[in-house]
């Protein structure tokens, strides 16, 4: 096969991808999704009631400028739980490649502690703790950035 032919199937290829993968993201997304949605939603009725709503509320903003900052105080609270949502995503996954039948880093850490293979559990351990430690460190950015009270 040559390279233009592999070059334009590529689009096809990766839509065939994305069909298979929309249940089990899907799956991951619906099950993390109910406490996040839930905070977000006290923490939105929160902020909407808070002192500074009342007054952009009495200056006369518009109502998006509100909603939008009213979202932005309410949001920046949640990061934190996405953070440990994260921790049971990537247990979840490797549940969700079992069920679907999905190669992956999870399908991988099982076989690799069945086995007893000690230098590949270490090396999911490795790759896990990494992945975590970027995932904490853009949320703490994130945070900084939507809470002005925080500093770097």
């Amino acid at each position: 096969m040559t390279l233009d032919a592999l070059l334009a199937g590529r689009p096809a290829i990766f839509g065939e991808a994305l069909r298979y993968l929309a249940l089990p993201v899907a799956t991951l997304a619906f099950v993390l999704s109910g406490p996040l949605i839930k905070m977000i939603r006290q923490n939105m009725g929160t902020a909407l009631a808070a002192d500074f709503t009342l007054y952009a509320r009495a200056a006369g903003l518009p109502g998006s400028t509100i909603a939008r900052e009213a979202l932005r105080a309410a949001f920046a609270p949640s990061l934190t739980l996405i953070g440990v949502l994260f921790g049971f995503m990537i247990g979840g996954a490797v549940l969700v490649e079992t069920i679907f039948s999905l190669g992956g880093l999870g399908q991988y850490a099982v076989r690799s502690i069945l086995a007893y293979d000690y230098p590949a559990i270490q090396a999911v351990v490795l790759v896990i703790s990494g992945l975590s430690l970027q995932i904490y460190l853009l949320i703490d950015l994130a945070h900084a950035a939507l809470d002005p009270r925080v500093a770097l």
